[in-house]
């Protein structure tokens, strides 16, 4: 009988909790697969969690991200014979030259267009899934939390100086496809949530680190996160 009053109190207190809304904001410090360039910049989204127990509830959220490098052919040529060959030419425009024009037949422009700034472009679209214990603090409104779960980035990246280099090559106006992947990732989360008594918002602070997988999904996103939610 205790077991069932048990019970009825703890479903009954999750209905009344219900799903609580939120937005967030915040930095985060990635690296752009397609060019090797920093993307660290702003970050915002949004997030819904439905509670499970009094301390224990799921996450749904996204994210997005855009940022705008400059970089030049030189760098991105540098980049793409390292990713795909293993030669390191960083700072040797005359060994890079040669090995493209002899080993791999491109003709190349004049080392002034190399050593031009083009504009790479980088978005990467976040979604995550995550069950996140609170650690109650008896009565003090703050209560850490911790979690963790899988989630998956949707990646966009282009470069002038790629389109550039491959009009060099070839003839007409052909179609260039942007560089696009889709990466899974685990998820881990540490934050404080701050949530006054009898008042229907919380506020947080959190560290997310997300580790994509895949050929060429870079490293590990740290991103620092503050946001709100509306719900008890």
């Amino acid at each position: 009988m205790r077991n069932t009053v048990f019970t009825i109190l703890l479903v009954v207190t999750v209905a009344l909790a219900g799903p609580r809304i939120g937005g967030r904001i915040g930095y985060t410090t990635a690296e752009d697969p397609f060019t090797g360039l920093d993307a660290n910049g702003a970050i915002f989204g949004g997030q819904i969690t439905f509670p499970l127990m009094p301390v224990l509830g799921i996450e749904v959220s996204g994210t997005y991200t855009s940022t705008e490098s400059d970089i030049s052919m030189e760098n991105y040529l540098t980049n793409y014979i390292e990713d795909e060959y293993g030669m390191d030419f960083s700072g040797d425009l005359n060994g890079l030259r040669s090995y493209m024009e002899d080993q791999l037949g491109w003709s190349l422009p004049p080392e002034a267009d190399m050593l031009e700034d083009y504009t790479a472009t980088y978005h990467n679209l976040g979604l995550a899934g995550i069950l996140r214990a609170d650690i109650p603090m008896g009565a003090s409104p703050f209560s850490p939390y911790i979690g963790g779960g899988g989630g998956v980035h949707f990646v966009v990246s282009d470069a002038d100086a790629m389109l550039a280099m491959l009009q060099q090559q070839t003839t007409g106006d052909p179609a260039i496809d942007p560089y696009d992947h889709v990466f899974p990732s685990a998820e881990g989360v540490l934050g404080v949530n701050f949530r006054p008594v009898a008042v229907p918002v919380s506020m947080f602070g959190e560290v997310r680190l997300s580790k994509p997988f895949g050929d060429d999904a870079g490293n590990a996103i740290v991103t620092y996160f503050a946001g709100a939610n509306l719900g008890f």
